[in-house]
């Protein structure tokens, strides 16, 4: 069963919570550069683990991390929507492998912080995140039950996916790698967010339960003649 209203509300809800954590992001790194350039006693407390002086953008800073973790909390909700949501076996299984995709990834960025085993097992969580996130793009874009909108919007991620790790390839080039590589996330974030609203205009439309047959009126049975 479909229900249209939910899908294209937990899709809506994806495209938000998008932008609240990278606009968020953005600011709480620009804020905590201001406050490191005028607040230099704390910016260096704070590096050495220590308790320092606060200054208006320390505080500010420290807001945008909180919306940015907000941000992450709701993308997973919606997309569990979203899960929830699809009408079929296959379609459920794919928007799964997008959720647990986006998990391996978030986890790959906690883990990385570990000694030692840390960059081992952020390599591997991102190669099977990255595996998992194209093959749900692309098990959705290739589905038999999703509109001609959807569809389309499902190869765009795919597609914005693919550049993501073209990218990530080509910041390793010196000078021009970390350049290039801003450029292309940039653009895929508006491709991303294209994609996401693609889907969520192709939402089918709503199916459920076959009515149920109103029961028929008895025929009066013939009164036996006297």
């Amino acid at each position: 069963m479909v229900n249209k209203q939910l899908w294209e509300q937990s899709v809506d809800m994806i495209i938000k919570s998008i932008w609240i954590y990278t606009i968020a992001g953005i600011l709480g790194a620009i804020f905590g550069a201001i406050d490191g350039i005028l607040n230099p006693v704390g910016f260096l407390s704070a590096m050495a683990g220590e308790e320092g002086p606060t200054g208006a953008f320390g505080v500010l800073d420290t807001i945008c991390q909180i919306a940015v973790i907000a941000g992450y909390v709701l993308f997973f909700l919606n997309i569990k929507k979203f899960v929830d949501v699809q009408p079929t076996d296959a379609d459920r299984a794919a928007a799964k492998n997008i959720y647990i995709a986006y998990m391996l990834l978030i986890i790959g960025v906690v883990v990385r912080f570990i000694p030692v085993i840390g960059g081992i097992a952020w390599l591997v969580l991102v190669i099977i995140g990255y595996v998992k996130l194209l093959s749900g793009f692309k098990a959705l874009r290739d589905s038999a039950n999703m509109t001609p909108c959807a569809k389309n919007g499902a190869d765009i991620l795919y597609k914005s996916t693919i550049w993501i790790l073209v990218g990530a390839v080509l910041s390793i080039i010196p000078f021009v790698g970390g350049f290039l590589n801003a450029v292309i996330t940039l653009v895929v974030f508006f491709t991303i967010l294209r994609g996401w609203k693609q889907i969520g205009q192709g939402a089918p439309e709503d199916t459920g339960a076959a009515p149920e047959s109103q029961p028929q009126p008895q025929q009066p049975e013939n009164q036996p003649q006297e």
